[in-house]
């Protein structure tokens, strides 16, 4: 397995692959990390809470930068695309107390099609869609005809503890992860 030395983003974001998600970028380590990442083949944003150490924590989303723009506040804004899920083996810190670390690959879930529950969550998702202008924005294709999209992209908007959606980074947790969302969003 090949593994990838890449810089690390602590944030308490959480993105499964092909999510996306903006990010405003002001710190020096993080404009550094920003242009590595522009050269080089992307970073990885490391889902945490603040109450956990940065190094505790075992995988993260490998994002590539997408797009990139300037807030009206001067602030850079940058739009990142997960490829992939990554383990995260060795971490290490620089003299700007940027985040380093040895990644490689995880699988995640295979692509699933439509069944009825995903068919369900699918049109709540375009409705959330539809209602959101800055979600729309970032997903100018939406694939709400593939259930593991449709179930990664909820996970991704729910207001849930980080420690739960960790549940369903594994390649066979996607059932579970379907199941999760349907007993939020299709609860009666």
């Amino acid at each position: 397995m090949t593994t990838v030395n890449l810089p690390i983003f602590p944030l308490p974001v959480f993105l499964l692959p092909q999510g996306l998600t903006r990010l405003r970028i002001f710190e020096k380590r993080y404009l550094k990390m920003v242009a590595h990442a522009m050269k080089h083949e992307g970073f990885v944003i490391l889902a945490y809470d603040k109450a956990e150490s940065v190094s505790d924590m075992p995988n993260g989303s490998w994002v590539e930068i997408v797009n990139f723009d300037q807030g009206d506040d001067g602030v850079l804004l940058i739009d990142v695309r997960c490829k992939c899920l990554v383990d995260i083996n060795a971490m290490t810190q620089d003299q700007d107390k940027l985040h380093h670390g040895d990644v490689s690959v995880k699988a995640h879930w295979s692509s699933s099609g439509e069944d009825e529950v995903a068919d369900q969550l699918a049109q709540s998702l375009s409705k959330a869609f539809d209602e959101n202008m800055e979600l729309n924005a970032l997903y100018p294709t939406p694939y709400f005809t593939q259930g593991s999209w449709v179930v990664a992209r909820w996970l991704e908007l729910l207001p849930v503890n980080i420690d739960e959606k960790r549940l369903f980074v594994e390649p066979g947790s996607f059932n579970a992860a379907k199941e999760f969302v349907q007993s939020i969003i299709l609860a009666e």
